[in-house]
């Protein structure tokens, strides 16, 4: 099979998400010559842009695009070690600190946005769920991140993501990180009302508005 053909095969299962026949083909290209850093950035990436875009339109559906950025991660799982031993980087658009927000444990959501994330080469630290303000704070500073991600899917913890503003303010921090927001009841109305970013109605919007803010889009 030509390094073509492995390509093209790459990029079908990026569209079709399928984790498990990713990886013998990318290692098969591997083996065939391909710079790991090209098959990111000429292959995976614009084949996981396209199922992107595709749910943003409404050809594909949310389990099509979990399945792509889990189809991803697979590929990358068997790239990052050369990245790593060759001394190659993927240019990173940034790093984003990801919580769910104190009171709330609904993580599915925060989980999907973390997976696209770092699908589009983003650094992330996801601090879990329930978390709180000032832990949110402390993390995102140590982590040096551009960029913080809050997620409520309960409209009573919607309040704690504003915690995380007032907190950043009082620290002089509100201008050091972009703030989203994003979850069932967050909408744009909220977002501008407490001074931060309203991610989108889905995941792919938010990882598109994040990298629109870096400058990336």
């Amino acid at each position: 099979m030509s390094d073509i053909q492995l390509c093209e095969k790459i990029y079908q299962y990026i569209l079709d998400g399928d984790r498990e026949a990713i990886v013998p083909v990318v290692r098969q290209a591997l083996e065939a010559g391909e710079e790991p850093l090209a098959l990111i950035e000429e292959v995976l990436n614009p084949a996981l842009k396209v199922v992107g875009e595709q749910f943003d339109t409404g050809k594909t559906y949310l389990p099509e695009l979990i399945m792509a950025a889990e189809a991803m991660q697979a590929a990358m799982d068997v790239l990052n070690p050369l990245l790593v031993a060759r001394q190659q980087q993927i240019k990173s658009p940034g790093r984003v600190v990801m919580a769910t927000v104190q009171g709330d444990i609904h993580d599915i959501g925060k989980n999907i946005v973390s997976a696209v994330l770092k699908a589009n080469g983003f650094e992330v630290l996801d601090l879990g769920r329930d978390v709180p303000a000032a832990e949110i704070v402390t993390k995102a500073k140590e982590f040096d991140a551009d960029i913080i991600g809050l997620s409520a899917l309960l409209s009573t913890t919607l309040p704690y993501c504003h915690d995380t503003v007032r907190l950043l303010a009082e620290l002089g921090l509100k201008d050091r990180f972009k703030v989203f927001i994003g979850g069932g009841p967050a909408n744009p109305d909220y977002a501008e009302s407490i001074g931060v970013i309203y991610g989108g109605p889905h995941a792919e919007a938010a990882v598109q508005n994040m990298l629109k803010v870096m400058g990336r889009a």
